[in-house]
């Protein structure tokens, strides 16, 4: 299993699919593509440059209940992207 909550060694750079799920999807979209930088970012950063590039961004992913995966693994804000990661943003769901 991959290791998305520490820091990611230095690697080359690579444009990342952020894919939106449910109401985040609603409001922008079902995917944006972003540069994540050799390090990575952390969540917040990320978000922080989502909010830069889509205008409802920053709403969208502060709205209560949206949770974040990368690699398929749930993560928190201060968790890191590594370039070329996947990366969904959903909201939260309930199921029977």
């Amino acid at each position: 299993m991959p290791d998305v909550m520490s820091k990611a060694p230095e690697t080359t750079s690579a444009n990342t699919t952020i894919l939106f799920f449910g109401a985040v999807g609603d409001r922008l979209g079902r995917s944006h593509r972003v540069h994540v930088p050799p390090g990575g970012i952390s969540l917040n950063e990320l978000k922080a440059l989502i909010a830069t590039q889509l205008p409802e961004g920053a709403a969208a992913l502060a709205a209560s209940g949206v949770r974040a995966a990368v690699s398929q693994v749930l993560v928190i804000d201060d968790g890191y992207i590594h370039p070329g990661a996947e990366v969904a943003f959903f909201s939260a769901f309930s199921g029977g």
